[in-house]
C-alpha cells in the first residue's frame, strides 16, 4: 500500500519528509496486541493526507536551523495526536467508517477503539517527551488538546440547537479544528528559530478555519463513496455547519421542522434538506466564508521573509483551500 498521498507528488521535498514521518509514527505505535496493533496501523495507513506535518515541515525549514530528526519526531507527535482525537471521535459519533474503511470501534467495539485512542495519545507525548527538552514545547500540544476538547464537548453540548448562529460554529470550529493546524504551524517555525512564529501561528489558525469550512460543505456536495464517509450524518448527530446556518437565516420555516426530526429524519428528507441548502445558497455563502479565511492566510503568508519554502507554502495553501474535493 502506498503510504503517502498522491497528492504530494509534485512536492518531492515533503514527500520524502511525509514518508519518514509516517514511518516514525508507526515505529512509535508498536504494541503487543497484534490485532489492535494492526487496526492502528491500517488506519495510519489508509489515505490521511498528513496535512498539518506538511506545514510544520516547511515553518521549521524557512530557516535550515532546525534539527530535522526533531522536526519530524515533533511533527509525527502531532500526527499521532490528531488520530487520537480520531479514534474517539468515531466512538462518539457511532461512525461506521472512517476515510472509507470500517471503523475500529465498529470492528472490535468502543472499549477498545478508546484504549487505543489513549495508546495513540500516549504515544504521542512519549515522542514529544523524548525529543524536546523545552517546557513550552510539551505545553503548548498539551494546551492545543485542552482547546481540541473544549470544542468536543462544545459541539456535545449544543447538539440539536439551531437556534446558535454562525459566531458559535465559527468558535466550536476554532477549537475542534483550527488548533491543532495552529500549534503545528507555531512549533514548525519555533523548531526553525524563526523570528515571526507567532505569524505562522496565526496563518495555521487561518487554514485550520478554511480547511473545516471546506470540509462541512463537501458534506452537501459528495456521495459517501467520495467523501469516504456518510454525508449529512452531522445532521442526524445534530451537528450543525455552516451551510445549514445560512440556509437557516433564508428558509428557517422549511428546515426547521426537518431539523426536529433529530436522528429519525429520513433519507427522503434529507435528500429534501439538501436540496433546501442548495437552491438557498446556503454553500456559496459558505464557500465566500472559507475564501475570506484562505485570502487572510495567504495575505500573511506573503508578509514572511522570503525562504526557499515560500512558493510551496502559498502554492500548497492554493491547492489545499480552493479545492472542490
Amino acid at each position: 500500500m502506498e503510504m503517502i498521498h498522491s497528492m504530494w507528488n509534485e512536492y518531492p521535498f515533503l514527500k520524502q519528509e511525509l514518508s519518514a514521518i509516517r514511518q516514525l509514527m508507526l515505529d512509535s505505535v508498536e504494541m503487543e496486541d497484534e490485532d489492535i496493533h494492526q487496526a492502528i496501523v491500517t488506519m495510519l495507513q489508509q489515505g490521511g493526507k498528513m496535512i498539518r506535518p506538511a506545514y510544520l515541515t516547511l515553518f521549521a525549514n524557512w530557516t535550515n536551523n532546525g534539527n530535522q530528526q526533531q522536526v519530524r519526531a515533533v511533527a509525527a507527535a502531532l500526527e499521532l495526536l490528531h488520530v487520537a482525537t480520531l479514534l474517539h471521535d468515531d466512538v462518539i459519533d457511532e461512525a461506521d467508517m472512517r476515510r472509507g474503511e470500517e471503523t475500529l470501534n465498529t470492528r472490535y467495539g468502543n472499549r477498545v477503539a478508546i484504549y487505543a485512542g489513549d495508546f495513540v495519545l500516549t504515544s504521542c507525548y512519549q515522542l514529544l517527551s523524548t525529543h524536546l527538552s523545552d517546557l513550552e514545547g510539551i505545553t503548548l500540544p498539551t494546551n492545543g488538546m485542552a482547546r481540541v476538547v473544549e470544542g468536543e464537548l462544545a459541539q456535545m453540548r449544543n447538539r440539536y440547537r439551531y437556534d446558535l448562529g454562525l459566531q458559535e460554529y465559527l468558535k466550536r470550529i476554532e477549537g475542534k479544528t483550527a488548533q491543532l493546524f495552529m500549534v503545528s504551524c507555531y512549533m514548525g517555525a519555533k523548531l526553525g528559530q524563526m523570528d515571526d512564529a507567532l505569524r505562522a501561528k496565526k496563518i495555521g489558525q487561518q487554514i485550520g478555519m478554511a480547511f473545516q469550512i471546506l470540509d462541512d460543505i463537501l458534506d452537501y456536495q459528495v456521495t459517501p463513496q467520495e467523501f469516504g464517509k456518510p454525508v449529512l450524518e452531522d445532521v442526524v448527530q445534530g451537528i450543525y455547519t455552516a451551510p445549514l446556518i445560512y440556509t437557516l437565516e433564508k428558509e428557517s420555516h422549511k428546515m426547521i421542522p426537518l431539523l426536529e426530526k433529530k436522528q429519525v429524519i429520513s433519507e427522503q428528507e434529507r435528500v429534501l434538506l439538501r436540496k433546501l441548502v442548495h437552491d438557498s445558497g446556503g454553500l456559496q455563502k459558505a464557500q465566500q466564508l472559507a475564501q475570506q479565511y484562505t485570502k487572510q492566510a495567504l495575505s500573511q503568508i506573503d508578509r514572511l521573509p522570503e525562504s526557499d519554502m515560500k512558493a510551496t507554502l502559498t502554492q500548497l495553501t492554493k491547492q489545499l483551500l480552493e479545492r472542490t474535493m
